[in-house]
């Protein structure tokens, strides 16, 4: 698949595609910084409410993503990414708005992250239809590439900015103004050109297209073979992030400005590995590139480092270092799923895919956050949460070795 996109009506509309994908990356990763640190930082949550706040997020793709896929073969790609981004701006804006009243309560916050949540789905799912329309297949590694370098620099730009804004405005007006990107990204997408929208064949019952979609992913060896290991790898992922920041503020005594800059350090790892991807995939092939990315896990092995050495150094290069893996993984699976899946199961298909793999994120949350707070009780903040840190380290990387014999074929 080539990597670069011809100069044409379809690249300028990738042009306003890749702005809103940017736009709302960042808000993403604002947000996702703001809502956690107000609930440990002003609302004082417990390791399990912020384990359940995490996980808040994710369920959205269990509870209605299959269905949101089939809907979305049936609906105006564009329109769906449009309102789903204003629905998440409005989402985020009501807490300045419910702690002005005096009603914030970690409660709310979980609806608010549920609501943004079922929101994010319709909005990751069209865009994933649409893209394939606007460019064709023979630039989606190129495509994804891009914007997956834009989404690991939303990375280390939203969680030092929100860390800033937090830090010099309050955490509420902070949080309002994260949530402003979220309109920028409904205005970009709003530009995009009608041709490509609607294009994918629309036929059968919604559950028919689910039960097509579903059908697809069990019977091919590869695609399954993927879901399973990146299944694995999320419900590891989910217990690190679950408590990194419970690591951060509550062991390290870090203050909000720190935090953000903690997390926005591995953006930096996460952009050269972007950067990365296509002459890495070149030189050594998918099969040897999906296998290496298990250091992003295996990485966080050497966190307990952090109890007997400077900490905050020690972290911030695990960090670098394990967020280089990631966006690899990302782009390769994500463009394998989009060539191998034909044009009009691709909703129903990345619907199921990404259903079976969020999935675990959310259990890998509440788990991490439960027994952050159970070893933290008995063991102490530090030695306890670096117990999680290590566990779901392990479990992520040791998940490529489910994908051994699939990506051979690739």
């Amino acid at each position: 698949m080539s990597a670069a996109l011809p100069m044409t009506r379809s690249n300028r509309g990738f042009q306003w595609y890749w702005s809103g994908a940017a736009a709302s990356a960042m808000g993403d990763r604002v947000t996702g910084f703001a809502v956690p640190s107000i609930a440990i930082l002003v609302l004082d949550a417990s390791g399990t409410q912020v384990g359940v706040l995490a996980a808040m997020g994710w369920l959205a793709y269990p509870a209605l993503g299959v269905v949101a896929g089939a809907l979305v073969t049936s609906l105006p790609r564009r329109g769906v990414m449009v309102v789903g981004e204003l629905v998440r701006f409005t989402a985020f804006a009501t807490v300045p708005l419910v702690a002005a009243l005096g009603y914030l309560t970690v409660g709310w916050l979980f609806v608010v992250v549920a609501v943004a949540g079922v929101a994010t789905v319709f909005v990751d799912i069209a865009g994933f239809v649409y893209l394939p329309t606007l460019i064709g297949p023979d630039h989606l590694v190129g495509a994804n590439s891009r914007l997956q370098s834009t989404d690991s620099l939303s990375k280390l730009v939203g969680p030092a900015l929100a860390g800033g804004l937090m830090n010099a405005l309050g955490p509420f007006t902070g949080l309002l103004l994260g949530s402003l990107p979220f309109l920028g990204s409904a205005c970009g997408r709003a530009r995009l050109p009608r041709a490509a929208v609607g294009s994918t064949v629309r036929s059968g019952s919604i559950g028919h297209r689910i039960r097509q979609g579903l059908d697809f992913v069990r019977h091919h060896d590869v695609l399954r073979g993927l879901v399973i290991a990146s299944a694995v790898r999320n419900f590891g992922t989910g217990a690190v992030d679950a408590v990194l920041l419970l690591f951060a503020y509550r062991a390290l005594g870090l203050s909000s400005l720190t935090g953000g800059l903690l997390l926005a350090a591995g953006a930096v790892g996460a952009i050269a590995g972007a950067f990365a991807v296509r002459g890495m995939t070149a030189r050594l092939g998918v099969r040897r590139v999906l296998l290496v990315t298990g250091l992003e896990g295996l990485s966080w092995l050497a966190v307990p480092l952090c109890l007997v050495a400077p900490a905050l150094p020690l972290l911030v290069a695990i960090r670098v270092f394990s967020s280089f893996w990631m966006p690899t993984w990302n782009v390769v699976t994500t463009s394998v799923r989009q060539a191998l899946t034909p044009d009009d199961r691709q909703g129903t298909v990345h619907a199921a895919v990404r259903t079976a793999m969020s999935s675990t994120i959310p259990l890998g949350s509440v788990i991490g956050g439960v027994a952050g707070g159970a070893l933290s009780a008995h063991l102490g903040p530090a030695p306890g949460l670096v117990l999680v840190l290590v566990a779901g380290g392990a479990c992520a990387g040791l998940s490529v070795a489910l994908i051994n014999r699939v990506a051979a074929r690739l």
